[in-house]
């Protein structure tokens, strides 16, 4: 193996590709990047932790073809610190990638590339394609509220579903992503073609904060989608991301939904989340919960905790109801209006001091949360 390439689009690659690799592992080989360089320009990064898998290429001037694998930590750290230029690698006897670029001279121990495993789902083929920004979207405004409990295996990912009155695939069918931790749940969907899938696969969190990443710079473009064969797999052409589904079922989140029409509160998101990260600087516990009383005309914050003091706080609302207080772990909420844009107005739901909250943007009610409430003491 004997390449040249930029250190930028090195260090790029391996910067999305090293948060891939298993780093607590009875097989060392894991933590390990696959390289593959190809006689017609292409240097193929390749990490997996056997539940994940990416794959990047990256444009280089290859003189001679060959393999191997190397540490993704070490080889991301001396790449990322190396001057902004050409680099030069190459392939000796007894696996020892030799890097260098200027003065700067590495020679890093590898391990022969028949040592690494196959990779999972990479060989799966997308017949579906979306916009990468819609996709970005579903991700982001879901995956905020899956939970990190492990024992709760089905809640440690986001359900995907397609709906809508065309049979699945079809011209008018939706697709679904929908997110819960069992306090709180969000819910997505937006209209899409060609995707063809069965029931509410799970895709595991790890993977979809790896294809968030890939499509923060890509978001303009179309990415392939598929969910087939127990994966679930994203392609943007210069790089593929597959991840294997969570073996387990969604729970029924219908019977979370509200099922009685609620009083409807028009709220400014950044001033609600203003005021809500001020009630939190004088709460300690976990749950944060902040005490929100609607009144003609206002919403009171309040919050207290007896190590720290009090906090109160106004906003000025539209509402004509009865008063009505309610406690709200601020996360939660801080979390659903930290998904929307910076300017927008959201609505909140209410349905008594012990119903379920629902919020959505004012002018979108395809994507919405779901927040219980807490008691108050």
């Amino acid at each position: 193996m004997e390449l040249q390439i930029k250190q930028v689009d090195l260090s790029k690659a391996l910067s999305f590709i090293q948060s891939i690799v298993e780093r607590k592992t009875t097989m060392p080989i894991l933590a390990n990047v696959l390289l593959r360089a190809e006689e017609g320009g292409t240097l193929t990064l390749s990490a997996t932790d056997l539940e994940t898998t990416a794959v990047v290429e990256v444009p280089a001037n290859i003189s001679r073809s060959g393999t191997t694998t190397i540490s993704a930590k070490v080889f991301h750290e001396v790449v990322r610190e190396l001057p902004d230029r050409d680099v030069k690698i190459h392939l000796t006897e007894g696996e020892r990638l030799q890097v260098s670029s200027g003065r700067s001279k590495f020679s890093i121990v590898g391990v022969h590339a028949e040592e690494f495993p196959s990779l999972p789902g990479i060989s799966i083929i997308p017949t579906c394609e979306m916009q990468g920004q819609q996709l970005l979207e579903m991700i982001h405004k879901t995956v905020y509220a899956v939970s990190s409990d492990e024992t709760r295996f089905n809640l440690n990912g986001v359900c995907f579903e397609l709906a809508g009155d065309a049979a699945k695939g079809g011209s008018n069918a939706l697709l679904r992503l929908v997110a819960t931790d069992g306090h709180r749940l969000s819910l997505i969907q937006r209209a899409v073609e060609g995707l063809d899938f069965e029931g509410g696969p799970i895709v595991p969190t790890k993977g979809l904060l790896e294809v968030r990443k890939l499509l923060d710079d890509i978001a303009d473009r179309h990415v392939g989608v598929a969910l087939s064969d127990g994966f679930f797999v994203v392609d943007t052409g210069k790089a593929k991301v597959s991840m294997r589904l969570i073996d387990g079922e969604f729970p029924d989140y219908h019977q979370v939904l509200p099922k009685e029409e609620g009083i409807a509160i028009s709220l400014p998101g950044k001033a609600f989340a203003d005021a809500l990260k001020r009630a939190m600087l004088m709460v300690t516990d976990k749950g944060k919960c902040i005490k929100l009383d609607f009144s003609t005309g206002r919403l009171r914050f309040s919050s207290s905790s007896p190590e720290l003091g009090e906090s109160h706080e106004e906003l000025e609302i539209e509402y004509r109801g009865e008063p009505l207080s309610i406690g709200f772990n601020a996360r939660y909420l801080l979390d659903f209006t930290g998904s929307l844009p910076e300017e927008a107005n959201f609505v909140m739901v209410v349905s008594g001091e012990l119903g379920p909250a629902k919020l959505h943007e004012e002018s979108d009610d395809s994507y919405f949360g779901i927040v219980m409430p807490m008691r108050l003491g």
